[in-house]
């Protein structure tokens, strides 16, 4: 009966036709955001001796040195590079806002005016992690160091491609307002990417520093995203500099909302996420230039939870061409095998939600619309998305599932 309700009527049998499970951030999201200044030994002899920074992080209480708030198998972690002449303590208000959300933000204090050696910092600073992470003190077992990721501002926006160039250890990378990596490190970096920027930037105009920056990533892993704003949107109001009201905290809100959203699905922490960086929330904003993505697998998100008597929009994310959404009525599975990649729906219930062909917008949205009965609450719902990728090939890409909430 429930497949019936979500399955279109001409839906064709889902024969072969996807890797990340998506799992919701805790709901207790907002949290009080605590605050320590630390200094780690640079354990790689490459960089600044000391790695100063400051930590902020998710805490029952808000203020300097607040214990952290215990989370099992510790909290996902965004290491941030400032820009030339700055320091990460400049950025607490964008540090705030994704500390909110669930993560740990290390902004970096080294290098204010050395473009190399915050280069080396931010890839020492992976290791500096790893040695807190395992240290008696105040984050012992605080890190997940499988779910970390790098961003930057400026200067520390480009070295977020030096550095993954040749990566230590970061699952993605979002550059704001960035200058361009070196030559052919764009190539080298091999994970999801994105960036924002604002055509009112005349530090990093984008023209010359965006925009060759994203063309440049020739080898990034399952997706890449450029976001770029109106004349609104200068180069320190998207990272939250010098703001205090009206339109600058618009542009900061949507530049730290777009940033977010790409890590948190880069690292599989929320189903909604892309919803924010691909989605209407973006695609509605007046201030919107332009938005450019790419895709080295198709991506599945969904625009709100599974409720009784609601709509959810499901998003399939691909190269132009044939591709679209699966379905199935029960949780994810391990990947099974096929040749077009790893199906992670279950063979026994699974069929087409939606499918068809996409052109630049690289996008197919399909509503799930749930009737209002009750006993709809708790049953599984898992979505892969399949389609043409960067590699021109039809493959199974992302997966997510949820339970049908009252």
């Amino acid at each position: 009966m429930i497949r019936a309700m979500l399955r279109p009527a001409a839906a064709a049998p889902f024969a072969a036709i996807v890797t990340t499970v998506l799992a919701a951030v805790s709901a207790q999201a907002p949290y009080l955001v605590g605050r320590r200044d630390v200094a780690w030994p640079n354990p790689t002899g490459q960089g600044s001796a000391s790695l100063a920074a400051r930590v902020l992080y998710p805490s029952l209480a808000a203020g300097t040195g607040t214990p952290i708030l215990p989370q099992a198998g510790g909290w996902p972690v965004i290491v941030f590079l400032h820009g030339f002449a700055l320091l990460g303590n400049s950025y607490e208000a964008l540090g705030n806002a994704w500390a909110r959300q669930g993560v740990v933000v290390v902004l970096g204090n080294t290098a204010q005016f050395d473009n190399i050696g915050q280069e080396r910092d931010g890839r020492a600073q992976f290791a500096a992690l790893q040695a807190a992470n395992l240290a008696t003190g105040p984050f012992q077992g605080a890190f997940d160091l499988q779910r970390t990721v790098l961003a930057g501002h400026s200067m520390g926006g480009g070295n977020v491609a030096n550095v993954l160039a040749d990566n230590p250890g970061y699952r993605a990378g979002f550059a704001i307002a960035p200058v361009p990596p070196r030559a052919g490190n764009g190539a080298l970096v091999a994970v999801p990417i994105g960036l924002v920027a604002g055509a009112g930037d005349t530090v990093t105009p984008p023209g010359s520093n965006a925009a060759p920056f994203y063309q440049s990533l020739t080898g990034y892993a399952d997706l890449k995203a450029y976001c770029l704003l109106d004349g609104s949107a200068n180069h320190t109001n998207l990272a939250g500099l010098f703001v205090s009201s009206g339109a600058d905290t618009a542009v900061f809100e949507r530049s730290a909302a777009v940033a977010l959203g790409f890590l948190q699905h880069a690292l599989g922490l929320s189903a909604q996420a892309l919803d924010q960086v691909l989605g209407p929330p973006v695609l509605t904003d007046p201030r919107l230039v332009s938005l450019q993505q790419e895709f080295a697998a198709a991506q599945t998100w969904i625009d709100r939870a599974f409720r009784v008597g609601t709509t959810t929009m499901a998003s399939a994310g691909f190269e132009p061409g044939p591709g679209g959404i699966g379905a199935a009525l029960a949780a994810l599975g391990p990947p099974l095998p096929t040749p077009f990649g790893g199906l992670r729906l279950d063979p026994a219930t699974a069929f087409v939600l939606g499918s068809g062909l996409v052109g630049a917008e690289r996008r197919l949205a399909v509503p799930i619309a749930l009737p209002p009965d009750p006993a709809l609450a708790g049953i599984d719902i898992a979505l892969q998305a399949f389609g043409w990728t960067r590699a021109q090939e039809l493959l199974l890409g992302s997966a997510l599932d949820g339970s049908v909430v009252p």
